[in-house]
């Protein structure tokens, strides 16, 4: 086999694949897979000071900036039974109730033991509007990745769908080893 004729097959064999490809991407033959259920922000956003070095690498939260009652304490009821149902990866994550309400403090320490109670700061009650009644995924910097409303989907639904990318994300984070 001469050298022209090798490059040119070899040429082929890298140009057709990737015609191809370009193809199928530029007339919508392609459908892109979406492998997150949560809903992504569009910009960063801290909404909780950065965790200790040694602490959880993730966190799953529910925010309200009101006094906790009966849909708030469901849905911290479903939180914990989310976290408890991680099992042994509850080693790389923690719950949380981020709240602006100093009162529910008391109320989550008695009923729920596994949940952190955080109060926002002064300076980021902002976002507690823009979260309330929201769970969210935030990451050991504090900041906040994934957000799951619970008035679009049923309760079970929305807590699968936290565990998924939970999971994944805590498979996926080698910042650990």
């Amino acid at each position: 086999m001469s050298g022209k004729r090798f490059f040119l097959l070899f040429f082929l064999c890298a140009l057709v694949p990737f015609a191809a490809a370009r193809l199928s991407l530029s007339y919508g033959w392609f459908d892109k897979g979406v492998t997150n259920k949560g809903q992504w922000l569009q910009h960063e956003i801290k909404l909780i000071p950065p965790l200790a070095k040694g602490d959880m690498h993730w966190s799953i939260a529910y925010v309200t900036a009101k006094k906790c009652e009966s849909s708030c304490l469901d849905a911290v009821k479903l939180l914990q039974q989310l976290y408890t149902g991680l099992g042994r990866k509850q080693l790389g994550a923690q719950a949380l109730l981020i709240s602006g309400d100093t009162a529910n403090i008391d109320i989550i320490k008695q009923n729920f033991p596994a949940i952190k109670p955080i109060i926002v700061q002064r300076d980021l009650e902002q976002y507690l509007t823009t979260f309330e009644q929201h769970f969210v995924i935030v990451n050991q910097q504090g900041i906040v990745l994934l957000q799951y409303s619970t008035a679009e989907k049923s309760p079970v639904q929305v807590a699968a769908d936290i565990r998924s990318d939970l999971l994944r994300l805590i498979n996926y984070d080698r910042s650990r080893l």
